[in-house]
């Protein structure tokens, strides 16, 4: 198993999805295209078979290129960022909200955010200088996401219209979530270095 298996390919493959996700999500964004939210849909499904496969490959296997549980977490993080853009994509299809510009400045941080954890992830086997680079530009991408997110609440709270209020509040939130983990799986990514 520890022959065939390469644990880094499959977090590669996994943070992939993350940035794929984020771009169908801008995508979704400007168009309200069904089939582009479809797209985000199946993209979550297929980066759960990822993880499903690196936790059965995790306990099939003795010898781990770092801790196990490491590599359990790491995986677990990158999931949750993709399911919080898919939350992100359901309630916009929920709530039938037309997106405005605050939410598009939002999503384009979230997508160059994802941009580079894919690349921190990708690199983190071989080029720990260039892996390490790429997550601390998602470190401060996630302040001027806080930032843009405090500028997109205060827009919407000058409105009188409590249940758009509502929407965008949630949507908001939810997106402001995936970008306090994709954070947070770089603090934990830069742990790893710190013990390898």
């Amino acid at each position: 198993m520890k022959n065939k298996i390469n644990f880094f390919d499959m977090l590669k493959e996994q943070s992939g999805y993350a940035y794929h996700a984020a771009k169908m999500l801008k995508e979704y964004c400007a168009s309200l295209d069904e089939s582009v939210a479809d797209e985000v849909i199946k993209l979550e499904h297929d980066a759960d078979e990822v993880r499903r496969k690196l936790i059965y490959a995790l306990n099939k296997t003795y010898i781990t290129p770092i801790d196990r549980e490491d590599l359990f977490h790491l995986s677990l993080l990158l999931d949750e960022i993709i399911d919080y853009i898919k939350t992100s994509v359901d309630e916009i299809r929920l709530f039938k909200i037309t997106p405005n510009e605050d939410l598009g400045k939002i999503t384009d941080t979230l997508l160059e955010m994802t941009e580079h954890l894919n690349a921190a992830i990708s690199e983190m086997s071989h080029d720990r200088k260039a892996s390490t680079a790429a997550a601390y530009r998602v470190k401060h991408l996630e302040n001027v996401m806080e930032s843009l997110t405090k500028t997109a609440y205060a827009t919407i709270f000058e409105s009188d219209d409590f249940k758009m209020i509502f929407k965008y509040n949630e949507i908001y939130r939810h997106l402001n979530h995936t970008a306090d983990v994709a954070d947070r799986s770089m603090d934990f990514l830069l742990d790893i270095f710190v013990k390898m």
